[in-house]
């Protein structure tokens, strides 16, 4: 089922850019050289001639934080380019899940992606740090570090010789455990719960810590899991949760806030290396507002969403008991920083950071 999973989506995105292929009012991109032009058409009508349109996968629905800021990007982004470039996006996994999105973004098939941290921590190692649970202490931490420390530099860079560039960091809130049948009070509940992860040796031995059993799986394969009983809940943020409709079949939401992962806003290398100074100037600005309209768009989304819940119907648990999960996760966390000279020097570098 995976694989004709994968087999479609790559199929629909080569499809898209041959079907682009056909309008001659939009100009190509480096990107589309690997599967032909990059004309395209949006939904309404053609792009205006000299245009270059761009493609963004996105894996979550259009009412997301992430896809409204990319909204308002790509309209600003067209507009302060005088119309040079528009980005077209692609909701709902409509172009394949993240690790295959960052793929195309890779191999040119598409420009841009949003993904979860992992994935680009499946290329380079820095990212693994921070995958690790309870790496940060709040999402404003995390922000300022993204921000503001020196290594961050070295952390995005890395990733244009697998090719691609980060553009910027976007907030994804916390993540905590949802599950079908019990609530999440203290680690022992994790005792033997079959959990659906993401597909990462990090998260793998995150919940062999925390006493559950991973199964790694796509976004698109959770709910008929759950429901299915092929596994027993999972852990995502509250905007996930409700959007995606999971507490239908796993009415316990437990607050643990054991993850504070980014995820990336992601371009082709050779398409940002391709714009003139003034453009790459505009989209730089752009990424950095992103970041910040992203937070204050998240928080307001989590209140909005998780006050609509039917709490006859789906049971919250706040009080946690987290120093159980902390302490449970302490050696994994300690045996990851000590293996690797990237990963210690981002967890090095935010130690400086808070001193």
């Amino acid at each position: 089922m995976r694989k004709m999973k994968r087999f479609l989506a790559l199929s629909a995105a080569v499809m898209l850019a041959a079907a682009t292929a056909g309008c001659g009012n939009s100009a190509s991109t480096p990107a589309a050289a690997a599967v032909g032009s990059s004309e395209a058409k949006t939904e309404a009508k053609p792009a205006a001639a000299g245009t270059q349109v761009w493609r963004m996968a996105f894996n979550q629905t259009e009412e997301h934080p992430q896809y409204k800021m990319m909204e308002e990007f790509s309209k600003a982004f067209k507009e302060r380019t005088d119309g040079r470039y528009e980005i077209k996006l692609f909701p709902n996994e409509t172009l394949g899940s993240q690790r295959e999105t960052m793929e195309q973004v890779q191999s040119g098939v598409i420009e841009m992606s949003i993904v979860n941290n992992t994935h680009p921590g499946s290329v380079s190692d820095y990212f693994k740090a921070f995958d690790m649970p309870f790496v940060f202490e709040n999402v404003e931490e995390a922000i300022a570090f993204v921000k503001t420390s020196p290594v961050m530099d070295t952390v995005k860079t890395d990733t244009q010789q697998y090719g691609f560039r980060i553009a910027t960091y976007l907030p994804a809130g916390t993540r905590s455990m949802f599950t079908a049948k019990q609530p999440i009070k203290s680690v022992a509940d994790m005792k033997g719960l079959k959990i659906r992860t993401m597909e990462s040796d990090v998260y793998v031995s995150m919940m062999d810590a925390f006493g559950g059993s991973a199964t790694p799986m796509s976004m698109g394969e959770i709910y008929t899991a759950i429901q299915s009983g092929v596994v027993d809940g999972a852990e995502n943020n509250e905007i996930t949760y409700v959007n995606s409709k999971f507490y239908e079949v796993a009415p316990y939401w437990s607050q643990t806030n054991h993850l504070i992962v980014p995820d990336w806003l992601i371009i082709n290398a050779d398409v940002y290396n391709s714009l003139s100074d003034e453009d790459r100037a505009v989209f730089d600005e752009l990424c950095e507002e992103g970041l910040d309209k992203v937070h204050v768009l998240w928080n307001n989304k989590v209140d909005e969403l998780m006050a609509s819940l039917d709490t006859s119907k789906v049971t919250i648990t706040t009080d946690v008991d987290a120093r159980s999960f902390m302490a449970a996760i302490a050696p994994v966390n300690e045996k990851l920083v000590a293996s690797n000279p990237k990963i210690k020097e981002v967890y090095d570098a935010l130690q400086e950071f808070r001193k």
